[in-house]
């Protein structure tokens, strides 16, 4: 092949391996937007799940077309997720990044963060609007209000009992281990009906 050809074909190439890069990145940070996690997070966690190498912030941002600064703050949290980690090369003064490979690792590292972050507050905040609310309830039962408030307590707690039991499957889905629901996962599919099983019906 002529060197000519041959510049032309790896430049081609190239561009293609760009073009799917590109794709999945921008598919990824649409799913994160939707998940309630920033699109720039999402978008250098694909990123980086995809790099055959380590990157450095630079690298990314420059890939990206991103701020530095939107780089270190998303890379940070990344970090605290820990779905990203920091990875130091000999010779490199630069400190470089990589991402999880096994995405039911990180999937499980994000349940186990929303969690933390989000359930959780979430979950002591309505137990404290419960013994609100029967304390409430118990101090005006005599009354009409009282009788409402009785109510109101009554879907007030069966609501945080509901909390309580996600909460309590979270925790049962976290004991499990990444590996062990990747399998778990892949087995029930093959006995739950498809979509296009269930639009027949």
């Amino acid at each position: 092949m002529p060197p000519e050809a041959a510049m032309t074909a790896k430049k081609n190439s190239q561009d293609t391996l760009h073009e799917v890069e590109d794709r999945f990145i921008e598919n990824w940070g649409d799913i994160s937007a939707l998940w309630g996690v920033n699109r720039s997070m999402g978008r250098i966690h694909a990123l980086l799940f995809l790099a055959p190498d380590p990157l450095s912030m630079e690298e990314v941002a420059t890939r990206l077309q991103i701020s530095h600064g939107n780089v270190s703050t998303s890379v940070r949290d990344l970090l605290a997720w820990g779905v990203i980690k920091r990875v130091h090369q000999s010779g490199e003064r630069k400190i470089l990044y990589e991402a999880e490979q096994d995405p039911w690792t990180w999937f499980h590292t994000c349940i186990r963060e929303r969690r933390r972050r989000e359930v959780e507050p979430v979950r002591e905040n309505l137990h404290e609007v419960k013994d609100f609310a029967r304390q409430a309830a118990k101090e005006h039962k005599d009354s009409a209000e009282g009788r409402k408030l009785a109510i109101t307590q009554a879907k007030v707690e069966n609501f945080t009992k509901y909390v309580d039991e996600f909460a309590d499957l979270i925790d049962a889905f976290l004991s499990m281990g990444s590996g062990t629901i990747g399998k778990f996962f892949r087995l029930a599919a093959k006995f739950v009906p498809k979509r296009k099983d269930l639009a027949r019906k």
